[in-house]
């Protein structure tokens, strides 16, 4: 029996992968399409996981020049050897590689210094360039303290600069820059509030070696976004930007069907295409419907664990804050898309971290170039814009937006035992336990900023829907119509003969209400005015549950009432 290759979870080098016979799908004519098709400066923005690191390291095992050309044979039988333009560019080039993907820290001086480390192991790489006879003596100078990894702020911004100029000098020819996970440091900076500080550096480090650059092959940058040119691309006119809405490299990053289902096909895992599809399936690069790498080779190395895999790898603090802190209509969105709708938008892919509040517009195109949405069907507008509609790819994205609202409450000091305690109070009609429980949450766990701000009312609403999903036992749906109006909450139980729930929620306010009492005593009024019940009986549940949640502040207070049919 033919011995299966080993996958390579976490591999993204290109010459271990093959030198040691990991299983490999076969992405390497995207060098000829960066030759062929590019511009001299490209920028390929990506989601997480979906392969930027290891395109960019096949792009330095190919161009490197190297003594014997060493590296030829990784490409052997590769689809790239079929190039008529092949020998013109294997091996041909010095090559500059730098990943700032670990460049986080709590502090703007703390970045510089890893920033610094990684320049540093570049520059000990080409460390035979100072016995160049031709180089500069003050040139000789800089390139040792840069090696030596003490460089000033003003050396660092330049460093990648002199390097192409110090290896065109050697070389006789101009080196690839290749410039992995570039915004990481920017998002870092964002979230610890040093952003503008680090987009000055970013500015100037990066417009020393990519613009008007004559010692330059080509240059490619990789990230997730495509940080607007005000902030930090000022000046660069000559980088062409292929995004996921872009179809000339869509293929590049990321599995086609034929890729995954032939993954499947040599794992033995035929018989589950179709759950694969559901579960790690749904995006949209340019016209191409594309997998997440990382999820498919997680579930062929388990043999068909259908769980979440990518949803792990990254942080998706920024996400929760938009989603907290954002306009009620992203809420709204997310409570569709959550119930496998819709919602619709333009895009902008030229984003400022400072505005990404600024409108629904930048959140959503946020969460499509992270990979939390899929963007299809575009319609030009009489404005001259494109919308689109958006859509959760998958069940695995779909895990992501109820774990924002449910990481509220596992982060919190109130443990999960209690949740589960609240849920079966909820279940036994214990409405004393329930409240108690419920009040104890959202003391614990919301911030008076979250209860305070805008809309209130839908921060109470996403927390509660957050927590109510953890009950197996519920279909929870939320602002559907029903009746003569829109529910805040419904819980349908799966069992049809078990009871239903109706919620309605309602701000207290002492200046305008009358007391707590005529508060609920309305909410539940409004539910039978509306007759949100109607939902429930028209499924054949006989008994439903009408409840009423008001609240102040972090104060809540709870009336039901028994509807039987």
């Amino acid at each position: 029996m033919e011995t299966k290759k080993r996958i390579p979870i976490g591999i993204s080098d290109y010459k271990m992968l093959i030198d040691e016979n990991y299983y490999y799908i076969d992405k390497t004519d995207f060098i000829r399409q960066l030759v062929e098709e590019g511009s001299l400066i490209t920028m390929l923005p990506r989601p997480r996981r979906f392969g930027k690191t290891l395109n960019l390291s096949m792009l330095r095992y190919f161009f490197e020049r190297t003594e014997g050309n060493i590296y030829r044979h990784l490409f052997n039988g590769k689809k790239i050897e079929q190039w008529k333009d092949f020998d013109r560019y294997q091996g041909k080039y010095p090559v500059i590689t730098l990943t700032l993907k670990d460049c986080k820290a709590e502090t703007f001086e703390g970045a510089l210094e890893r920033i610094a480390e990684e320049v540093q192991q570049e520059y000990i790489r080409h460390k035979y360039l100072p016995d160049n006879p031709d180089m500069e003596k003050s040139y000789r100078s800089t390139f040792e303290i840069i090696r030596a990894g003490n460089p000033t702020q003003v050396q660092l911004e330049s460093s990648l600069g002199l390097l192409t100029n110090l290896l065109t000098t050697h070389w006789g020819i101009p080196p690839l820059v290749l410039l992995d996970e570039y915004d990481t440091p920017i998002h870092t900076a964002f979230d610890k509030g040093y952003y503008d500080t680090m987009i000055g550096f970013m500015r100037n480090f990066m417009s020393k070696v990519f613009k008007d650059n004559t010692d330059i092959f080509r240059g490619v940058i990789t990230g997730i976004l495509r940080v607007s040119k005000e902030s930090i691309f000022s000046g660069l006119n000559n980088i062409a930007v292929d995004t996921i809405l872009d179809k000339k490299m869509c293929s590049a990053f990321g599995f086609t069907q034929e890729e995954t289902d032939q993954m499947l096909d040599d794992y033995e895992l035929s018989s589950h295409k179709e759950k694969v599809r559901q579960w790690y399936n749904g995006y949209l690069f340019g016209n191409q419907v594309i997998y997440n790498p990382w999820s498919i080779l997680n579930y062929t190395d388990s043999k068909g664990k259908l769980i979440p895999y990518w949803v792990n790898t990254g942080s998706d603090v920024l996400l929760r804050h938009l989603v907290a802190n954002g306009p009620s209509v992203i809420r709204h969105g997310i409570e569709a898309l959550i119930q496998g709708e819709s919602v619709y938008s333009t895009i902008n892919d030229k984003l400022v971290f400072p505005d990404l509040l600024a409108s629904p517009v930048n959140i959503w195109s946020f969460m499509l170039f992270s990979g939390y949405l899929k963007a299809s069907e575009p319609v030009l507008q009489n404005n001259n814009l494109i919308r689109y509609t958006l859509q959760v790819p998958n069940r695995e994205i779909s895990t992501v937006f109820y774990t924002i609202i449910q990481n509220w409450i596992n982060n919190g000091p109130v443990k999960n035992d209690r949740l589960e305690t609240m849920l079966q109070a909820l279940d036994e009609n214990n409405m004393p336990i329930f409240q108690r429980l419920l009040n104890d949450f959202v003391v614990n766990t919301l911030s008076y900023y979250d209860t305070s701000g805008r809309d209130p009312e839908k921060v109470y609403q996403a927390f509660l829907l957050g927590m109510l999903v953890s009950n197996g036992a519920y279909e929870i749906s939320s602002n559907r119509e029903a009746g003569l109006g829109r529910y805040d909450i419904l819980m349908r139980p799966r069992d049809l003969s078990k009871r239903g729930i109706i919620m309605e929620l309602k701000l207290f306010d002492p200046l305008y209400d009358e007391s707590v009492e005529e508060t609920l005593s309305s909410a539940l009024r409004q539910i039978e005015d509306k007759q949100y019940t109607a939902s429930l009986h028209a499924v054949g549940i006989t008994n439903v549950l009408e409840m009423a949640i008001t609240f102040d502040g972090k104060r809540v207070w709870i009336k039901t009432k028994e509807q039987p049919l």
